[in-house]
């Protein structure tokens, strides 16, 4: 699949600059989709974090601004994994006729750039990890006293046709560092839903 990037990202993005928002770093609409307004429609949010409170919080500000696009939300429950055939259940079951996930990860390349923080990456033979055993994580440090910790999050977003099972669309946004998660996680939102928007969904 190739990504083609949208003419209008180049305005979208200065536009969300101006508002403090992230601009989206990419994006890629299906072109041999044609585009369909999804006002008044049922959209399945889901998103998927490791922390369950960035989880929750990005759900619930992705279903607010879908809203104000005209979209009816329906949000996945706790209890329900985000596999490909569970979100379809679900979305059937909501009679939700496109799905929006957003998946939101700590952008380790950034750790330590701007805060002195470090990322160590390890893999041990204590338990089990894949298929050669062994277990792997990855730890953060900062320094002690100083400046308070500063990092950043990224958000890979993507629309989905119910039906089908076609992407439509998907991108990319990262947010500058700080200390304040509801700020980012507000600014990568409103860019991804945004992108969205300005492809021409709503």
């Amino acid at each position: 699949m190739n990504i083609r990037p949208i003419a209008a990202v180049t305005t979208l993005s200065a536009a969300l600059a101006g508002c403090g928002v992230a601009p989206l770093d990419a994006q890629w609409k299906d072109p041999a989709t044609p585009v369909e307004s999804l006002r008044g429609s049922t959209v399945l949010v889901v998103c998927e974090a490791e922390e369950l409170v960035v989880r929750q919080m990005c759900q619930d500000k992705v279903a607010a601004e879908l809203r104000t696009y005209g979209a009816n939300t329906a949000l996945l429950p706790n209890n329900v994994d985000a596999s490909p055939v569970r979100l379809s259940d679900e979305a059937r079951a909501v009679k939700a006729r496109v799905i929006f996930n957003t998946k939101v990860t700590p952008d380790y390349q950034r750790y330590g750039s701007s805060s002195g923080v470090t990322v160590g990456f390890g893999v041990g033979s204590g338990g089990y990890y894949g298929r050669g055993g062994g277990f792997g994580g990855v730890g953060i440090s900062a320094p002690i006293g100083g400046s308070p910790m500063t990092y950043g999050y990224v958000a890979n977003a993507s629309l989905s046709d119910v039906g089908s099972g076609r992407l439509l669309w998907t991108g990319k946004a990262s947010p500058r560092d700080s200390s304040d998660i509801d700020w980012q996680l507000d600014s990568l939102t409103k860019a991804v839903v945004g992108g969205v928007q300005q492809a021409g969904y709503f």
